[in-house]
């Protein structure tokens, strides 16, 4: 039996978890459904359900399965968030960072980003770590925006790890620690962020923070241009050009010299004329 039919008759009878394991059903459920996920979110975040109060105000705001309202989002996120739904307290908190479907008030949004991270939610760390690096809403305060993109990378949040080798490698009016950038680079590039295994290819290519080691450079070059890094694709032409890292290949340094210029790289372009001049 499906879960649709499981959960269908308990639904109408009233049952609110059921209403809410319903709509998970119609939300991520082949075959999907998304009007009917917020007709029964509807019915559940009615009866006082946070999660499900949560959830119809996350489709408000992206318009899935109804017409988008932030306006309506912002209630439903509002009485999940009062109820303690860590997530609907970061949505509600962004909401009012960004001035969506309610008036902007940055003060608010922290409060509700504090009440999300002290349950735990990263990404509440996150934006509360943007707002100390940006000062938005607070004074600028280097220590507490590292503090708290610890806090989120430790926790495995990767943009925060990215962030982290951006302050600590100089890319940020902070000073230069470039054995933490490369640490925390690291930590991101090794979770997949391509634009981390960019800039850490870029290290152990120079020796920065890293014992220099083109090998592992052209890995994290071909790591992140896989994935339409338009820089990588470029310095990983660089490698192909100039046998760095690579075996000198001068087919493999026009692939990528094209893949890049195609982004619009023009250094890529003009590296890419100089071979077809030499060929």
């Amino acid at each position: 039996m499906s879960l649709r039919r499981e959960f269908l008759p308990k639904a109408r009878n009233g049952d609110v978890d059921a209403q809410f394991e319903l709509a998970c059903a119609y939300d991520f459920d082949p075959p999907k459904d998304r009007r009917r996920a917020v007709y029964w979110y509807r019915k559940a975040a009615e009866q006082g359900h946070a999660e499900a109060q949560n959830f119809l105000g996350e489709c408000l705001r992206a318009g899935v399965g109804t017409p988008r309202s932030h306006k309506e989002a912002v209630v439903w996120f509002r009485r999940a968030a009062e109820q303690g739904d860590e997530d609907a307290q970061v949505s509600l908190g962004a909401a009012l960072f960004y001035g969506e479907g309610v008036k902007k008030d940055w003060v608010q949004a922290l409060f509700w980003y504090r009440k999300a991270a002290r349950r735990g939610q990263n990404s509440a760390k996150l934006n509360i770590a943007q707002m100390y690096r940006c000062g938005e809403g607070v004074a600028q305060n280097w220590q507490r925006a590292i503090f708290w993109y610890r806090k989120a990378a430790e926790n495995g949040n990767v943009a925060a790890m990215h962030w982290l080798g951006r302050i600590y490698g100089g890319q940020e009016d902070h000073p230069i620690d470039s054995k933490r950038a490369a640490h925390w680079l690291q930590q991101a590039a090794e979770q997949g962020d391509m634009q981390s295994q960019c800039d850490l290819g870029v290290r152990y290519m120079n020796g920065d923070g890293v014992q220099k080691d083109p090998t592992l450079a052209a890995f994290w070059y071909r790591s992140a241009a896989d994935q339409g890094d338009k820089w990588a694709c470029y310095l990983l032409g660089l490698c192909y050009r100039d046998g760095a890292g690579v075996k000198r290949n001068k087919r493999w340094a026009r692939y990528w010299f094209a893949k890049a210029s195609s982004q619009g790289v023009a250094k890529a372009g003009e590296e890419l004329a100089r071979l077809e001049n030499l060929s």
